[in-house]
Parts: structure tokens; sequence; C-alpha cells
């Protein structure tokens, strides 16, 4: 059975993940996607434009939270402009967010410098910069409607520089709404584009799945070079596996997307525990495990993703019980889970890490052996691998090229567009 997923459940969920990054703003990018998409209702805007503009809304600051560090440890300038280019080139990794991504990259564009330009990608990125400007001024631990009026005035001296005097006259319409002001407190409930081609009617299947979590599996991995490209060769090495182990196309697919985003939940992760070279202390080891019940509850929360999720959170659990978040074992655990997490250990123990070389081959099959000795991978998806393991080192080595690549153009984009501003 093939994957059938909404796009919306897709961004919004992921949107959900991105504010794991920063706890100090809770549901920024659903808040801001939710005053974008009433504001493009108001204005007028045509169907097209209000699917795009609630899109890029919920995506526009990938840039900011993936792209801090470089590979190698180049540093991404950290301004607005910088983060808006680095969204851009992610996002346009996903063909069908491209649309999305060129509006990401004018949503930090002052309005003076876009009021005569017609292009549709930078008016409606003043959109999404007006909402997101708004959201910022409202703080998290009070009730958000009473404060909306407030966050308003502290925008009004922008009028006519920062934001379209249009654009503000109808916030400020907008914010006298009393369903508004109501639907700020569970902005959720408002994430849709509005009445005609609804974005909410948009389903992707396997291949429009992939595309999509192969962008999202760059964004995990490039939070860090410490784990650039990882999820990657997971993903790859878990689809040659599932194979061998005869489960079919349909179900290697779905593996597939359960490796790319087997560790979103490490969004979360402090960078200072990822980048960490040594050993993790006990506490640092409590808040890395996190990750694996993080990724469960964000990929729970799209419909239709319950294998995906089953399969990908549950990377850390091992056979003995002895593994992490809930200390499943033996049959408790589905074949699917048990490749990834063979696919897992292999990766990360034959991978290079900026700190040290991956381990050769010979050594990698010695660990391997040794955890399945130790009762704590399964002997025969382990043997499976083992069996070719110059096949599945090539392909993970390619998946990671490939990676690596799209790292690589994100980079060369956003400092060549810096350096041609």
């Amino acid at each position: 059975m093939t994957l059938q997923v909404r796009l919306i459940d897709l961004v919004v969920a992921f949107s959900r993940a991105l504010d794991h990054v920063s706890r100090a703003v809770s549901d920024h990018h659903i808040h801001v996607g939710y005053f974008a998409a009433r504001l493009g209702e108001r204005l007028g805007l045509d169907a097209r434009d209000r699917c795009e503009l609630l899109l890029s809304a919920l995506l526009h600051d990938v840039g900011a939270i993936s792209l801090k560090t470089g590979l190698d440890g180049l540093l991404f300038e950290q301004n607005a402009d910088a983060h808006a280019r680095a969204g851009w080139a992610l996002i346009g990794t996903c063909p069908r967010l491209a649309a999305a991504g060129e509006v990401v990259l004018h949503h930090h564009a002052a309005w003076e410098d876009v009021a005569d330009d017609l292009d549709r990608a930078k008016r409606l990125g003043a959109i999404v910069h007006l909402a997101d400007r708004l959201d910022v001024q409202l703080r998290r631990s009070e009730p958000l409607a009473p404060q909306l009026t407030r966050a308003f005035t502290k925008l009004e001296p922008g009028r006519g520089r920062l934001f379209s005097p249009e654009h503000l006259d109808a916030l400020r319409d907008m914010l006298d709404d009393p369903q508004v002001r109501e639907g700020v407190e569970d902005p959720s409930v408002g994430l849709h584009s509005g009445p005609g081609a609804r974005l909410e009617e948009e389903i992707l299947d396997t291949e429009g799945v992939i595309s999509f979590s192969n962008l999202f599996s760059l964004v995990i991995d490039s939070r860090s070079p410490f784990t650039a490209t990882h999820s990657s060769g997971v993903a790859e090495t878990a689809r040659l596996l599932a194979m061998r182990a005869g489960l079919g196309h349909d179900v290697a697919q779905k593996v597939f997307v359960a490796g790319l985003l087997h560790d979103i939940g490490k969004l979360g992760v402090p960078l200072s525990i990822l980048e960490k070279p040594g050993p993790l202390d006990a506490a640092e080891m409590c808040e890395m495990q996190l990750h694996a019940g993080r990724s469960k509850t964000i990929l729970d929360a799209v419909p239709g993703f319950d294998e995906v999720s089953r399969w990908g959170a549950l990377h850390h659990e091992r056979l003995d019980g002895s593994g992490y978040p809930f200390g499943l074992r033996g049959d408790e655990l589905e074949v699917p889970s048990r490749i990834i997490a063979v696919a897992d250990v292999f990766t990360a123990i034959a991978e290079d890490r900026p700190y040290r070389r991956g381990m050769p081959l010979e050594t990698a099959c010695g660990v391997l052996r040794g955890q399945v000795r130790d009762g704590l991978l399964d002997g025969d998806l382990a043997g499976l691998l083992l069996n070719d393991i110059d096949e599945a080192d090539c392909a993970r080595r390619k998946a990671q090229a490939r990676a690596r690549s799209s790292f690589d153009e994100a980079y060369d984009i956003c400092t060549r567009n810096s350096e041609d501003a």
C-alpha cells in the first residue's frame, strides 16, 4: 500500500517540529501561518496565491533554524536576509515547494524596496513579513488576544517603509474581528487557505512524500556538521535492507521515508550536545535520548504516517528491552523498526564525522556482530547487511554524497546571493 498524505498535514507537523529548536517562542510558524492566511483572504488574493502564502508562512524560518552552521565549520551569516536566502535554497530542493521558497526568499524585504515591483513572490513575502513581525510582539506567557492591539501599534510606525499601508489597514480590520481574536488562542483551527482551490485537498503520493522528506532530512542534519547527511545514509541503507528482506517495493519506500525522518526529534536537542565530540555526561545523555520520543510525537501528528512513525521513531529500541524511548523488546518491534535500528548503527559507525573518520568496514562489521551477540540487534537482518556489506556501504556513500551536494549547493546559493546583494 502506497502512502497517501495531505500536504497541509505534513507542512503543519514539520512547522511545529521547527519550533522545537527554540522553546522560547512556541508555535511561531503556526501563528504566522494563521495571520498570513487570514490576511490573504481579507486582501482578496486568489486561491493559488493563498495556498502558496500559507505554505511559505508555515516554513518561513527554515533557513534560520537549519543553516546556522555550514558544513566543515563554514558559518552562514545570521542576519535576516541570509536566513531568507538559506530557506529559499533549501525549500527549492522540493519541487512542489519551489514557489513557496520564492516567497520565503523575500519574507524580510522592506515594503519600500518592493512596493513598485509586481513580482508575485515579493508581494506575498511582504504579507509573511507583516504576519511574522506581528507574532514576535506577542508574549506567550500571557493570553494572546488582549495583546493584539498593542502589538499592532508597534508595527504602525513602519507604515510605507517596512510594511504596505494596504496590508496594515487590512491587518487592523482583521484584528478587530472577534472570530480572529478568538482564533489566535488556537491558531491551528484557522490554518486553512480559504475558499476556492484549497490546499487542504492536495494529496501527496509516496514519491511526493519522499521529495518532501528529503527536504526535511536536509533540515534535520544540517543543524550541525557533526550529523550532516546521517539521515540520508540511514534511509538508503534501510531501503536496501528492506528489499533484501523481501518486504517489497512499497514497504521499502515507506522504510526509506522513516529513515529520512527518524531523527526529526533532534531538532530539539541543543547544539552543545549534538556537537560534543566526546562522551556525553548523564544529564546530556538524558537530553539526547528525548529525541526519539519527540520524533514519534511529531510523526504521529501526520495522518497516514502511523507506520512511518513507528518504524522511524523506534530506531533506538533494542531486542533485549534496553533501548529507548519505551524499552520495547523482541516481538514488540516490527521488522521495519529492526531494519532501521541496524541501518542507524551501521551508518553512525561507518560515516565520517568532523571529529573522526568512519570505522573501516571490517571493524564496523565486528561492531554489528557484537551487538547481535549481545541481543541488541536482529541477527537475521544484520546478516543480510553483512552478506554484501560492500554493496550496502557503496549505496550509503552515494546517498550521503548526494545529500552533501545538496548542502553545498544551498550554501553556494546563499553566499553567492549574499555577495550579489
